[in-house]
């Protein structure tokens, strides 16, 4: 599989110009987000696709409980065979990432992973500004999030707090 065919794959499947490929990476915008897809490998190690999304800045005053909320559903998502959230100590922002071996993986499956990355970091981008904003969150619970990729199938789940 070329790396290129799944970032052609998911901007045919989501009506996006596809993103310019630089040194096996990709990145582009999803709903105001910054996403970056690469491919990802140590000399004689193994291959790795990485899907990792930049979620922002976390709100200083109630960071206790976000980081609460964000390990609970990383114990979830672990679980799940999904994204890890990270911090970077550059900025500050939190991150979702994944990391999938690129030989276990088909162009379908690559794009599939993506699309179920982008919305749980969809999902928790807003989860974020909530908090931010001073909601109330206490729970980890199952849900969508991403726009129909117009294939008719159902959106794969992503972590949201309800």
């Amino acid at each position: 599989m070329e790396f290129s065919e799944v970032i052609q794959g998911f901007a045919e499947r989501f009506g996006i110009e596809a993103p310019e490929i630089v040194d096996e990476s990709a990145a582009f915008d999803a709903d105001g987000m910054p996403f970056f897809i690469m491919r990802t490998a140590k000399e004689g190690e193994s291959e790795y696709l990485v899907v990792a999304a930049d979620l922002g800045e976390p709100p200083p005053e109630r960071m206790e409980k976000l980081y609460e909320a964000l390990l609970d559903a990383g114990h979830a998502f672990a679980g799940a065979g999904g994204g890890v959230f990270a911090r970077n100590p550059a900025d500050g922002h939190i991150w979702l990432q994944l990391r999938e071996a690129y030989a276990s993986i088909d162009v379908e499956s690559a794009i599939d992973k993506v699309k179920a990355l982008g919305e749980a970091a969809v999902n928790w981008r807003d989860i974020i500004r909530e908090y931010r904003e001073g909601s109330s969150i206490p729970g980890v619970q199952m849900s969508g999030g991403l726009p129909d990729d117009g294939t008719g199938a159902e959106s794969p789940p992503g972590l949201v707090m309800v």
